[in-house]
């Protein structure tokens, strides 16, 4: 594909002063400014190649006396102008996410990744809330199979700890999957389990019951009472801001880095900028790590 120059993103082209000239702010580039350059910058919006801009440049801007190659390597090296061929593709279904990885140093193409990723989500009444304004994020940025009936990670939210058995099925078939729930006035997300080589749900539960005794107790119970419980104390921010985190992990996985709640608890709340994280390790009285040990 054609290198497409195009100025930083979102990155407005200033001039600086008589000889120097600036794109963007934070805290912004300088450059020296020289006969025809700033024309040229206005021209780089990423719609024309490097052929097309040099046909432009012959003919509307007689005063640039440098050929146009080594200005671009230039102002690449600087990190003020980009490819905006790699913001675009058929697979890729959000141009703003590439346009961030790029920025960030990271290659565009690895988000083509998330418009094939097979995520599936599992909710009761309270959570559903929680779930719609997560799968909206999921969509802006570019991932679309959030259905499949063949899920590569199952998200499984609920109002109060679940039975533990809704975790059984997708741990024995080997699908990765995240626990999500609203705890009252906060939501727990994790540990996201990848089966046999993460630490589980039932370690989690192992780890809670060797500081409190009464917890084997308590998850026989859990999942029974869910329909007499009172509506959680969860504000509309804090539900967004675990959205947005809860997003944010399942769009790691779709892009194959590594999550943050992969043996880890990650809790959102009780104000929606308050955060925790806690480790959750194998536990030795627990077998799951040898589901795939040979």
């Amino acid at each position: 594909m054609a290198f497409r120059p195009a100025l930083r993103p979102g990155a407005p082209l200033l001039r600086r002063d008589a000889s120097h000239l600036q794109i963007g702010t934070t805290p912004g580039i300088v450059i020296a400014d020289r006969p025809g350059l700033f024309a040229l910058l206005r021209i780089m919006d990423g719609a024309r190649d490097v052929a097309r801009l040099e046909a432009i440049a012959q003919e509307t801007i007689p005063e640039l006396e440098t050929g146009i190659v080594p200005i671009l390597a230039e102002l690449r090296s600087l990190g003020a102008v980009f490819d905006a061929s790699r913001w675009s593709s058929n697979q890729r279904r959000s141009a703003a996410e590439a346009r961030h990885a790029d920025l960030a140093g990271r290659d565009p193409a690895l988000l083509d990744r998330r418009s094939t990723a097979r995520v599936a989500f599992h909710a009761d009444a309270v959570s559903t809330p929680l779930i719609r304004t997560t799968r909206s994020i999921l969509e802006q940025s570019g991932a679309t199979d959030l259905d499949s009936p063949d899920p590569e990670l199952l998200v499984i939210a609920s109002c109060g700890e679940p039975s533990r058995t809704v975790f059984e099925r997708a741990f024995h078939q080997g699908v990765d999957h995240l626990p999500v729930v609203i705890d009252e006035d906060r939501v727990r997300i994790g540990p996201l389990v990848r089966p046999g080589r993460t630490p589980c749900v039932a370690c989690h539960d192992l780890h809670r019951g060797d500081w409190d005794r009464a917890w084997p107790a308590l998850l026989t119970q859990l999942g029974i009472h869910t329909g007499t419980l009172t509506p959680p104390a969860l504000t509309a921010v804090t539900t967004h801001a675990a959205a947005l985190e809860l997003a944010a992990e399942v769009l790691l996985h779709a892009d194959g880095r590594e999550t943050r709640t992969v043996g880890s608890c990650l809790a959102v709340g009780p104000g929606h900028g308050e955060r925790s994280i806690w480790p959750i390790a194998f536990h030795h009285a627990c077998a799951c790590d040898l589901l795939y040990a040979a």
